[in-house]
């Protein structure tokens, strides 16, 4: 084993010769000797020339595990046991003969290195290949490396999501995706590396949807027949710029500045296309501009898709603008009607137990309107009811006990207030309730005390009076029902309701995004970063949901979050033990994993084993380095 520089021809645009080095090693063929290299160090390879001899030693040694005495140089020695873990990911060594897995070993000399998460990994990868994700770059111009190393940015933002630098650390040091991918070299992954991948696949986002999502049709065989929109701002660390502008946060960040996500999913919840909207956006104004976005995209001839609003977005003027577009539509709007009382038109039971009621309201040429509510929506909505009007009650009793307790609020225009900030917390109920506050007289000066002596005194109130008013008595009752309006007069009422409800799948989406896959709080506080780390979580979804379906399939029920917690102990690591002959015996292999990860991945689609690349190391020589034409 030694390096070598070689040199190539010059580089585009230089009349310079190109030059490289290599670790290599002799290899005899018959009587014929050929050089095979083992590791591509790089153009940058900094060792000086005269340490070569040493670090090539040292790089033996660390193979054996044996250091020599006394220590060598800290520096070369960390770049020979970077250099020994890339040989031995690689395979380094003499691979055993078929049939000569038997040795007699020192158990002593047992030592396990190197170990690397694994399970969440070959699945995410597995889920990205079913997807075609690389080839969906390289057929963009993309280079194999850097589709590998765009598969490895995805991979953990999907197992491991954080923050540029934390993702560096987790790729190179925790996680085996490189190793699987074959991205483990001499030459070290820098971060900025990875900000020029994720630049690029933000380059290439409007090709890589419309070629992950038309593959996740083919995959399902279904047709996009349904358009479910929606939004959700998050807020950034950074200071307003760009996109980052302030708005409502649902979050209650307003300090922070923010940028807006809007998705349109099919009815399985696969992306369809994703957008980047500044944090101050009107979100009714955005559906036009959506839709017609959608349309740009191929897709076969045939009708438009029916599209599914929530309340926010299904404003008069976008309903209108769908009926001049001829789409078809579901919305909703809540409450603003009781529930009749008359029997309802149609009952059926949800896949999770629950019973749902449905009337019909109007029918009109160009629209239906429908009500529907189930006792769960209805007992959870009047809980809720009741908790507020306990707490709205509460805090009016508190006030009135302040009149007659020493210490407490009795100025007339505090306990005003106060009660305006009752009724601004709790606004659902606060119209349920006549709440008078009565002023006390002004106390009477006595006859020696003139006008210019007495100092004005505020205000005092006497009592706090609240009655609930009888219009809303039932109140509760009423709470829960939707009302949903839709353009289909033709569907019946258990498809139009099935359809809506699919809607969940839209909400399911997001928060898999936001606590699953880390998509809030966003982290980077330049706008091109933030938007860039916004797609990566949105390309991340396209497999979790790919494995979420399959599991679904298989009956399986668990959560993105706690497949990876299940699969955290399945790892991959080395295994060195040394034979009596004094040869080293190495190999890298997944550890197996219990029977509870191994059937969650046999339901995801991959098949556990254990990869084992075994290698044998012949003893080192009397003089202290291994002899090149017996290990070889």
């Amino acid at each position: 084993m030694f390096i070598r520089r070689v040199q190539t021809r010059p580089r585009p645009g230089s009349d310079q010769p190109y030059a490289s080095f290599r670790l290599v090693r002799n290899e005899r063929s018959g009587r014929a000797v050929r050089q095979v290299t083992l590791l591509n160090l790089g153009a940058n390879f900094d060792v000086p020339r005269a340490s070569w001899p040493q670090l090539v030693q040292l790089i033996e040694n660390c193979l054996s595990h044996q250091l020599p005495d006394p220590p060598p140089d800290p520096d070369l020695l960390a770049r020979a046991e970077s250099l020994s873990e890339a040989l031995r990911a690689r395979g380094f060594g003499q691979p055993e003969p078929p049939g000569s897995d038997l040795a007699t070993v020192n158990l002593d000399s047992l030592a396990h290195s190197h170990d690397r998460s694994v399970g969440c990994e070959r699945l995410a990868l597995a889920a990205l290949d079913t997807l075609g994700f690389q080839d969906a770059l390289r057929t963009q111009g993309v280079s194999d490396r850097d589709a590998r190393l765009a598969t490895a940015l995805v991979v953990a933002h999907m197992v491991h999501p954080s923050n540029e630098r934390e993702t560096h650390a987790w790729l190179t040091q925790a996680s085996a995706t490189l190793e699987l991918l074959g991205l483990e070299s001499a030459r070290p992954l820098a971060p900025s590396k990875l900000d020029r991948i994720g630049n690029l696949l933000w380059r290439h986002r409007d090709a890589l949807e419309a070629a992950l999502f038309q593959r996740e049709r083919t995959l399902l065989d279904r047709p996009p027949t349904l358009v479910f929109y929606d939004l959700t701002p998050m807020h950034s660390n950074g200071r307003p710029r760009g996109d980052l502008q302030p708005g409502h946060s649902k979050q209650k960040r307003k300090e922070r500045p923010l940028m807006t996500l809007a998705l349109a999913l099919d009815g399985a919840g696969f992306p369809w296309r994703s957008e980047i909207l500044p944090g101050n956006v009107s979100e009714p104004d955005t559906l036009e501009g959506a839709l017609r976005r959608l349309e740009e995209l191929p897709h076969e001839a045939g009708p438009r898709p029916t599209v599914v609003l929530d309340a926010e977005l299904a404003t008069a003027e976008n309903l209108a603008w769908l009926k001049r577009e001829q789409y078809d539509w579901i919305a909703v709007r809540r409450g603003g009607e009781d529930r009749p009382e008359r029997e309802a038109d149609l009952e059926f039971e949800t896949r999770v137990g629950r019973q749902v009621q449905v009337w019909h309201l109007a029918r009109r040429a160009d629209e239906a309107e429908l009500c529907l509510g189930t006792e769960e929506q209805r007992a959870k909505d009047d809980a809720i009811v009741a908790r507020m009007r306990a707490k709205f009650e509460a805090g009016l009793q508190a006030l009135q006990e302040g009149l007659a307790r020493k210490g407490g609020t009795k100025q007339y225009a505090l306990i005003l207030e106060r009660v305006a900030r009752l009724k601004e917390r709790y606004p659902r109920v606060a119209g349920q309730y006549a709440v008078t506050v009565q002023q006390a007289a002004s106390p009477r000066r006595s006859p020696s005390q003139s006008a210019g002596e007495a100092k004005p005194q505020p205000a005092r109130a006497a009592a706090l009076n609240w009655e609930r008013t009888a219009a809303d008595a039932t109140g509760d009752a009423q709470a829960g029902p939707s009302v949903l309006r839709t353009s289909h007069t033709d569907w019946d009422l258990e498809h139009t309701v099935q359809t809506y409800r699919q809607l969940t799948e839209v909400e399911a989406t997001f928060r898999s995004l936001q606590s699953e896959i880390g998509l809030r709080p966003i982290r980077p506080t330049k706008p091109q970063r933030t938007r860039t780390h916004l797609f990566l979580a949105v390309l991340a979804y396209h497999p979790v949901r790919l494995l979420q379906t399959r599991l679904a399939q298989a009956g399986r029920t668990e959560s993105w979050a706690t497949v990876r917690r299940r699969l955290a102990s399945w790892v991959r690591l080395t295994t060195t033990v040394q034979a009596r002959n004094g040869e080293l015996i190495t190999w890298r292999q997944d550890a197996r994993p219990d029977a509870e990860a191994a059937a969650l991945a046999r339901a995801a689609g991959v098949e556990p084993g254990m990869h084992r690349v075994r290698t044998r190391l012949a003893a080192p020589t009397a003089a202290g380095g291994t002899d090149p034409e017996i290990r070889e």
